[in-house]
């Protein structure tokens, strides 16, 4: 939700609601102990693409072809690993992405 791209519009702009709501509920919840994480994750093969593509399996599966992508795993166990933390320790917002993404270039149009 933090990077753009063609055909995202309104994942992307509800990945940005979900990452400021977490921001204003971390202040609000400040003094309560309470601690408050956005898991912001990149590309991982989960069920996603399928709902994504509407059960279209072929188009899902080009989604991670000839690519290593986080899985459901991974997710858990930083998930995981979050919880475990000291509780005087929040991670406020934690992006993860495999090793084979990164942010892409400025798209410029030249008609």
């Amino acid at each position: 939700g933090n990077w753009p791209y063609p055909g995202g519009n309104v994942y992307c702009a509800s990945k940005a609601f979900v990452r400021q709501f977490s921001l204003a509920l971390r202040a609000d919840l400040l003094g309560t102990q309470i601690r408050v994480t956005n898991i912001e994750p990149g590309n991982a093969e989960t069920e996603f693409s399928m709902v994504r593509f509407k059960a279209d399996e072929e188009r899902a599966e080009k989604v991670y072809e000839n690519t290593v992508a986080l899985t459901a795993q991974d997710i858990a166990d930083t998930i995981w690993w979050l919880v475990n933390t000291p509780a005087h320790l929040n991670v406020t917002t934690m992006e993860i992405m495999p090793t084979q993404q990164a942010t892409g270039p400025l798209a410029i149009y030249r008609g």
